[in-house]
């Protein structure tokens, strides 16, 4: 990088340096060439107020001089040269002669055929005798000077060069250390588990990269941070689904054993066995249906198909399908539902319900009660269910939606269920874009509320 840095530098100054030199060679040959003019100007303003007598010796003076001087008629014909005893050759279509005859005054630069010498020619028109004199002189512009100038231009081409070199140098080691250290510091670093550091950098384009870096390396320690946790939770994960498939399997295989061996021939007893089989086959049926609904919400190509959904119709059906459990615990459950209808899939909405009505009641106490509130507020859908239970100790609260996770372990290994209600719950949730809120207090009870925009305000009779 340093190299070519010091390689551009060095191109844009030849690129530079030969161009400002053509300039300025074209303004010196300009500048050269109008005092070159004025100066011929003037002596022809002299020469013309001579007596033809002062001609002669003028003439050849000025050929001394290596200068021409030429008197022409008005109608082009010459009638007299200082360098060519005569000429025939009719001058009027020359430029300057055509300038003089128009404007007075008249110049031009061209090859003479005559001398075989590059002239600059000028002229200006006698008004007096009608006549128009002419001074031509030798003309190579500014080329001898140049040469005379070349050893200066030369030098002061090396000193220029050689500056340029030095301050690119610099230059470049100025751009390119602060590289050097942004790179060091990233390779003695380990990204995403170590803080990263940078020097302060006068460049602000220097600045916006090396924050850009340490926003980087935080977000790859959170996304560390986080496949960690997801990785626990996956180990946990699999670890309880073994746990919770291998107490139903093994129960099974203990009473298919005892049925295969007739070590059991008591009729009652044959049946009670495979109430227990058929009781163990469903939990393990139904744990599986959970562990798949979850893995189908995290999936991004989940679809479902959605409906108009009587939010009332739904929970007095659930109420009813859990009538023998309330009454075995002489509950008292209180719904209060406006009439509103979602625009959901119904099996969602279904479990969301039958799955915290379920919980209210499993972790209730005797004589307890459960209130179920639904209304509409803010464009959403608000679904809340208060019971008078267990409740959730605060250190319980953070994990009660993850997987598997069951509050009073000692309760849980008499109350059914699989462990995965409450996070089916918060992934159906997540699914819709609602919220969750949990507030409980041990021996006190909790209530579960569910924010969900799904309401429709307008109902097709369809």
């Amino acid at each position: 990088m340093r190299k070519k840095i010091i390689h551009s530098f060095m191109i844009t100054f030849l690129i530079s340096f030969f161009l400002a030199f053509g300039i300025l060679y074209a303004v010196l040959y300009m500048v050269f060439l109008e005092n070159q003019r004025d100066e011929q100007f003037q002596e022809l303003g002299i020469i013309e107020t001579l007596h033809q007598a002062d001609m002669e010796s003028l003439g050849e003076y000025l050929n001394e001089l290596d200068s021409r001087m030429t008197i022409i008629e008005k109608d082009g014909d010459v009638i007299y040269d200082n360098q060519v005893d005569s000429i025939t050759e009719n001058h009027m279509q020359r430029e300057e002669i055509q300038q003089a005859l128009q404007y007075g005054q008249g110049s031009s630069i061209r090859y003479s055929s005559t001398t075989h010498t590059n002239y600059l020619y000028t002229a200006i028109m006698n008004e007096g005798t009608q006549e128009i004199y002419r001074l031509a002189i030798p003309f190579v512009g500014i080329t001898q000077s140049a040469f005379v100038l070349m050893p200066s231009f030369i030098v002061a081409f090396f000193v220029a060069l050689c500056t340029v070199w030095f301050m690119s140098k610099k230059m470049a080691t100025s751009i390119v250390e602060p590289f050097q250290k942004i790179s060091s510091t990233i390779w003695t670093t380990r990204i995403g588990k170590e803080k990263i550091v940078f020097d302060d950098s006068y460049y602000p384009e220097l600045s916006e990269i090396t924050e850009s870096i340490v926003n980087m390396n935080e977000e790859i320690h959170d996304n560390l941070e986080q496949l960690e946790k997801e990785k626990g939770i996956r180990q946990e994960f699999f670890a309880n689904a073994s746990h919770e498939l291998k107490t139903p399997l093994t129960s099974i295989m203990g009473y298919t054993e005892l049925l295969r061996t007739h070590a059991i021939q008591d009729p009652a007893q044959v049946d009670r066995c495979l109430d227990h089989v058929i009781k163990e086959s469903r939990h393990m049926t139904q744990l599986i249906n959970d562990i798949l609904m979850i893995s189908k919400l995290e999936s991004e190509d989940y679809q479902v198909q959605f409906t108009h959904v009587k939010v009332k119709d739904v929970l007095k059906a659930l109420i009813e399908r859990f009538h023998v459990q309330i009454d075995s615990m002489n509950i008292d459950l209180t719904l209060d539902c406006e009439d509103i209808v979602v625009y959901a899939n119904r099996n969602h909405i279904e479990t969301i319900f039958e799955n915290l009505i379920s919980n209210a009641i499993k972790y209730n106490v005797y004589d307890g009660t459960i209130r179920i509130d639904c209304h509409v507020k803010d464009q959403e859908m608000v679904f809340s269910v208060k019971d008078t239970g267990i409740g959730v100790s605060k250190a319980d609260q953070e994990r009660i939606f993850q997987r598997f996770y069951r509050v009073d372990k000692q309760r849980s290994k008499v109350i059914s269920g699989t462990g995965l209600g409450l996070s089916i719950v918060k992934h159906l949730v997540q699914f819709y874009d609602g919220r969750i809120q949990l507030q409980s207090e041990e021996e006190k009870g909790t209530t579960i509320t569910l924010f969900l925009p799904i309401v429709v305000k307008n109902v097709p009779e369809n």
